[in-house]
């Protein structure tokens, strides 16, 4: 199925996805129900962690550490290797990237399977954070894709840069002025996306 979807524009992509994403959504939904079932974690999650000028809980220091880690490595592999490089070059122009030996389709593959399991992985450090349900991905997806365009689409950089800045505005919004925080939070959307149309680091 995405082998088809590859060939259209990004936005398409993203649709097909978006739709995917509704039709396995409902489908979970009438296989399993809506119930939140409760998820344990280790013991070591519930501990606090003393940093000097706070505590914070294990498990959102986990979660921090882990996503920093996931993000320099990921941009590790797009910038300095030799897959990122073909990877990029597929996204660019995938008929020339063909044409110089570069197996698309397995590169598009890895890649998928890739997003697949770093989505998975999120899922499961998340859990106990967010509760899982059947409607969480609809709960979730419009920040992430603004998240996605404010940074610039293809940026890792500038998908990190977007959502620390976003959550610093929709966090101290919601504690200055709780009724309006989400406001903020597509308001500076808007702003950065009218200055820079493709986003803080999108490519040209």
């Amino acid at each position: 199925l995405y082998k088809r979807i590859y060939r259209f524009g990004e936005l398409q992509q993203v649709l097909a996805t978006i739709g995917i994403a509704f039709l396995m959504i409902a489908g979970v939904n009438l296989v399993l129900g809506s119930t939140l079932l409760p998820i344990k974690a280790p013991a070591f999650f519930s501990a606090s962690i003393d940093l000097g000028f706070r505590s914070l809980p294990a498990h959102r220091l986990v979660v921090i550490v882990a996503g920093l880690m996931i993000a320099g490595g990921l941009f590790f592999l797009l910038e300095r290797t030799r897959f990122g490089v073909q990877l990029r070059a597929a996204v660019d122009n995938r008929d020339m990237a063909a044409s110089l030996g570069i197996n698309t389709v397995k590169i598009y593959a890895l890649t998928f399977a890739l997003g697949a399991g770093l989505a998975a992985f999120g899922g499961i450090l998340g859990a106990e954070l967010l509760p899982i349900e059947a409607y969480y991905p609809l709960r979730y997806m419009v920040l992430f894709l603004v998240v996605v365009a404010v940074g610039g689409l293809g940026s890792i950089a500038g998908s990190f840069f977007a959502a620390i800045g976003l959550g610093v505005i929709d966090t101290a919004a919601r504690y200055v002025v709780p009724e309006f925080g989400t406001v903020f939070f597509f308001l500076a959307m808007m702003v950065v996306l009218t200055l820079r149309p493709r986003g803080l680091l999108g490519r040209v």
